[in-house]
């Protein structure tokens, strides 16, 4: 039995060791990266009301198109703003190509986002270990939307002069959305709101059952440990059975094995324990709601109007496509589109929740449709369009 137990236990002995070799000095290791698509956004710093600064990467069009409003691209939760650039032909340089200002965000407790104070010069420090950074608890989803969004939007303004933005996020970084949209003063700065992977209603299924479980064992570990830097050796090779949680994430035979060494290397983040005990009502009930449980963001939908397009990928687990047709369906704005990815809608795969960035694919398939139908809702586009459908709307089954 001795023997037994020692093979059963020798894989985490290994993961303790790389992670002891490799979590100190990670934060350095990410500034230093061969590539400013792998580096941390620290361009600049947009200031919230709360006391953080937020750190944000431009992407410069080299013939910037005037007509067009600047594109904001925001991550999901417990990750960072390389998100969107670990993969070579990435969304940044396409919206770039097509004359779009970029400005990608690095949200609160990831990458070089860091809160002013004390509080900010000990994490700065605890970056360089495996220990869970200090307050951690202290902030939710509602922080992000009432504070993150509006400091995103002056920054942007002061750089650009403009007023308003279109805005692309990704799973929380979509999501986030529903409660700015639904109650913020300044919902009318955002044109144009593409959600890519982010809903507001869950249909419950064995996965998000699982799912449920895995928050659990998360909000466990992150006591007092940083689940994205023990995470940090993932890069040079993963266990057997990962595969189990990496599912969640991406579709092994869609994404690149670099794509994934760099997730684990560069984006992964933790993902904030306030944040996380927010959501979790979310997976059991169906229905986002915020911190304090008062307000159910899902029941509020219809008080979006801004035009809206939701993409769906047909093997997303966390964000399925029943999920999405009930947040669609649901959305108040006469102008909305649902993109659906995948075998039956004539794709060459099934995307998951971070194919829809990360695949091999998603350069031809995903991204050149979702910068047309900004193009049309430019505000030069809204007079000189002969023809629109609005609302534009697909159901679906189910519907």
């Amino acid at each position: 039995m001795r023997d037994g137990r020692c093979r059963r236990y020798r894989p985490l002995s290994l993961v303790a060791a790389l992670v002891l070799l490799t979590a100190p000095g990670c934060a350095s290791m990410r500034r230093n990266a061969s590539s400013p698509d792998l580096r941390p956004c620290a361009e600049g710093f947009a200031a919230t009301e709360d006391g953080w600064l937020l750190g944000m990467r431009r992407v410069r069009p080299a013939c910037p198109d005037p007509s067009k409003l600047p594109v904001v691209l925001c991550h999901g939760l417990g990750l960072n703003g390389t998100f969107w650039t670990i993969t070579d032909d990435h969304l940044p340089g396409q919206l770039a190509a097509r004359g779009y200002e970029v400005f990608v965000v690095d949200m609160r407790g990831s990458g070089a986002s860091h809160r002013v104070g004390l509080k900010g010069r000990v994490n700065q420090v605890l970056r360089q270990t495996p220990i869970r950074e200090v307050g951690a608890r202290d902030w939710t989803v509602d922080d992000e939307a009432k504070y993150d969004v509006p400091a995103i939007l002056a920054y942007v303004r002061r750089e650009t002069g403009s007023e308003r933005v279109n805005w692309v996020g990704h799973s929380l970084g979509g999501m986030l959305m529903f409660p700015f949209l639904e109650f913020s003063p300044e919902a009318g700065r955002i044109a144009n709101f593409v959600d890519m992977g982010g809903v507001a209603m869950v249909v419950d299924t064995p996965d998000i059952r699982e799912m449920r479980k895995a928050d659990k064992g998360l909000r466990v570990l992150s006591i007092a440990l940083s689940t994205g830097r023990l995470g940090r050796p993932m890069m040079y090779g993963r266990l057997p059975g990962l595969e189990m949680i990496d599912r969640f994430y991406y579709t092994a035979s869609n994404v690149d094995p670099r794509t994934v060494s760099r997730f684990y290397g560069y984006t992964l983040e933790d993902p904030g324990a306030g944040a996380l005990k927010q959501l979790d009502p979310y997976l059991w009930t169906g229905h986002m709601l915020s911190a304090d449980k008062t307000i159910d963001y899902a029941s509020a939908l219809d008080r979006i109007t801004v035009p809206t397009l939701m993409i769906a990928g047909e093997g997303d687990i966390m964000a399925d496509v029943p999920s999405s047709l009930l947040t669609f369906n649901s959305l108040g704005s006469a102008d909305k589109t649902l993109l659906r990815f995948g075998r039956l809608d004539g794709h060459l795969a099934d995307y998951g929740h971070c194919d829809l960035v990360w695949s091999r694919n998603a350069p031809r398939e995903v991204f050149p449709p979702l910068i047309d139908w900004l193009d049309l809702r430019q505000p030069h586009a809204v007079t000189t369009r002969q023809t629109l459908p609005s609302p534009q709307h697909e159901t679906g089954p189910g519907g």
